[in-house]
């Protein structure tokens, strides 16, 4: 009975030092180097779709525009779009943004620029537009997202 307890005991130690190991900050985060969190700004307003008619069908394979609620979101997707799209050279603030969007998402994404229009295009074989869309106003990123007729502001 001792020799169960002691095993139990010494079981409980090592899970809670790997409980406490995983809690940690890993190195470089928290620092002003590349690794460091940035800030963004959410929009607190909710985005509502304007009325639309549930039996219209969304014939649509392409990007989505959107409008950034933070300006210096709306800054590095042009800067990052204007510098030819290198996934390497993607600002952090965008690195973060992608984050969010991908998690609402579940998929890749792409930005672009096309004039004025600043777009996402989500990157797979089903995309369900609709879905993407709610998704996208729900992240608290945008002011307005849009897709075909289906806009929310």
């Amino acid at each position: 009975m001792k020799m169960k307890s002691s095993v139990l005991q010494t079981l409980v130690i090592v899970s809670s030092l790997f409980i406490l190991a995983a809690c940690q900050s890993a190195p470089g985060e928290g620092d002003d180097g590349e690794n460091a969190r940035v800030e963004l700004s959410y929009n607190p307003t909710i985005l509502r779709p304007f009325p639309d008619d549930p039996g219209m069908t969304i014939r649509h394979s392409g990007p989505i525009d959107v409008e950034w609620y933070d300006e210096e979101l709306e800054k590095a997707h042009r800067a990052f779009v204007a510098g030819g799209e290198r996934s390497e050279d993607k600002p952090a603030i965008l690195l973060e943004a992608e984050r969010h969007l991908r998690r609402a998402l579940s998929q890749p994404i792409r930005f672009g620029v096309s004039g004025n229009r600043l777009w996402i295009e989500p990157r797979g074989a089903e995309v369900n537009y609709r879905d993407v869309v709610q998704a996208f106003a729900a992240t608290g990123l945008f002011r307005t997202v849009q897709v075909s007729h289906l806009r929310y502001q």
